[in-house]
């Protein structure tokens, strides 16, 4: 009897050479230090669009494209939103502007970081523990998971483990079916990363490279308008 197919060897099977390059060169904004790899990135496309099957429309304002990432996120990394010309569906930029949203993200939860108004991350030393802070952020959205951080801390848990911030999630505003998805996407992220790491022949040094400054993420900087566009440079 046949082996039955994971998502993992579903989506290895959707993946060009022109897709892992762009993942492999995204991963480059990663530092050797992060938990982030290029996996990371396969685990993330897989589970946002199962490898570009699913995108959603073009010019949406909510998530769409190849990492179905929000197009008030897209536009605060520079990127083009619109129903002509929308750059959340080109893997290249998809996957450069999800692995710099990424990298913010571990920076932020990496110390402490004013998110929004009476919410702030906390810090969570661990780069494997972090990475679950990231990814549940990715999915969640950073102010909502800085403020169930919060919320543990408030009632004696620690604010650096996953496990005793997930069950506050609630409490920080998501819906029980929002936070349950949440939860479930932490996990199964990690699962399928574990899996691309085991099978997929991308390279996971080439975030030892770095990239150039122009595709440098940040998380301090200043916006500007350009053609319509709000732009963060970094500071």
């Amino acid at each position: 009897m046949a082996k039955k197919k994971t998502d993992v060897d579903v989506w290895l099977g959707r993946e060009t050479s022109h897709i892992r390059e762009a993942l492999e060169n995204a991963s480059r904004h990663f530092a050797r230090t992060d938990a982030l790899t290029v996996n990371t990135l396969e685990a993330i496309y897989g589970q946002e669009s199962s490898f570009g099957v699913l995108r959603r429309s073009r010019g949406m304002a909510g998530a769409a494209g190849e990492f179905q990432i929000e197009k008030q996120t897209a536009e605060r990394y520079g990127l083009i939103g619109s129903k002509d010309n929308d750059q959340r569906f080109d893997i290249d930029y998809a996957s450069i502007t999800a692995a710099r949203y990424l990298k913010d993200l571990n920076t932020m939860y990496g110390k402490s970081v004013k998110v929004s108004e009476g919410r702030f991350t906390l810090p969570v030393e661990s780069a494997q523990e972090r990475k679950k802070f990231v990814l549940a952020a990715y999915n969640l959205g950073e102010g909502r998971v800085a403020q169930a951080q919060q919320l543990a801390e408030e009632a004696g848990k620690d604010p650096a483990i996953w496990n005793d911030v997930q069950v506050f999630l609630e409490a920080a505003g998501a819906t029980k079916k929002k936070a349950v998805d949440g939860r479930n996407y932490v996990v199964d992220l990690l699962n399928n990363e574990a899996g691309f790491a085991l099978k997929s022949p991308a390279d996971k040094k080439v975030k030892n490279k770095r990239p150039g400054k122009k595709m440098g993420s940040c998380v301090n900087g200043h916006w500007i308008t350009k053609d319509g566009h709000h732009i963060l440079i970094c500071d």
